[in-house]
């Protein structure tokens, strides 16, 4: 039995539209612009910012987040019918307001995050102000919890992190990160993780360096280091 991959006329009207807008207006900034991560960029804003207002105005802005956060949320049908399209060029993505890893780590905090933090972080993500990191893999385990050693110990009123991070993405251009790190080293991984969120520019979080994968012109993947980072 063959999948059937067809979708609804008017949706099917949005991936034409998604399909000429990018090929057109999208593709051509990888040609033209650095890092898509770079939201400092001043060409980033003359350029990228009109073309994120036209995604908006078509209703395909996000649309892996519900309605609550701003998109259409979408199933995974829909959203591969699009993602198909979006994987073409390296700024799609944030054209349309999907580029990981910012997109996963909007949803752990619009889902875990205190009001404060969704103030602080949540809303400009949403709106592509800037970029984030996810902080998991580490050189020694690669991307399995059960092997990692990277700690978060409690002192006081905050946690002190310590450890080292391998391939976190975007580290260099983040406003934020979010770390896993292990909090309780008695019981299961499932168990004993959690989640911090560390301010770029925290005392104590340096990167080793950064490394680039796939032929990128630049290396963004970075190799951090966390001597006794401070959180609340």
């Amino acid at each position: 039995m063959a999948w059937d991959f067809e979708t609804d006329p008017e949706y099917q009207e949005l991936l034409d539209w998604a399909d000429a807008f990018v090929r057109d207006e999208v593709e051509p900034l990888d040609l033209v612009l650095g890092d898509p991560y770079d939201k400092a960029d001043p060409n980033f804003q003359k350029l990228v910012r009109p073309l994120q207002q036209q995604v908006k105005e078509r209703g395909l802005w996000a649309c892996h987040l519900g309605p609550e956060l701003g998109g259409q949320g979408y199933g995974q049908v829909k959203l591969a019918l699009l993602n198909e399209i979006l994987g073409r060029s390296r700024f799609a993505p944030s054209v349309f307001g999907c580029q990981a890893p910012d997109s996963g780590n909007a949803e752990i905090i619009a889902h875990f995050g205190t009001e404060e933090q969704k103030k602080l972080y949540l809303a400009p993500l949403l709106d592509g102000e800037i970029s984030s990191s996810y902080s998991m893999t580490e050189p020694h385990g690669g991307a399995d919890p059960t092997l990692f050693t990277t700690r978060a110990e409690k002192d006081g009123d905050g946690w002190v992190i310590n450890g080292e991070k391998w391939f976190s993405s975007n580290a260099k251009h983040a406003t934020f990160l979010i770390v896993m790190a292990v909090t309780n080293p008695d019981v299961s991984a499932y168990e004993g993780m959690s989640m911090f969120i560390v301010p770029a520019g925290t005392p104590g979080l340096t990167t080793v360096r950064n490394v680039g994968v796939g032929g990128e012109r630049e290396g963004s993947h970075g190799y951090l280091r966390y001597e006794n980072v401070r959180v609340p």
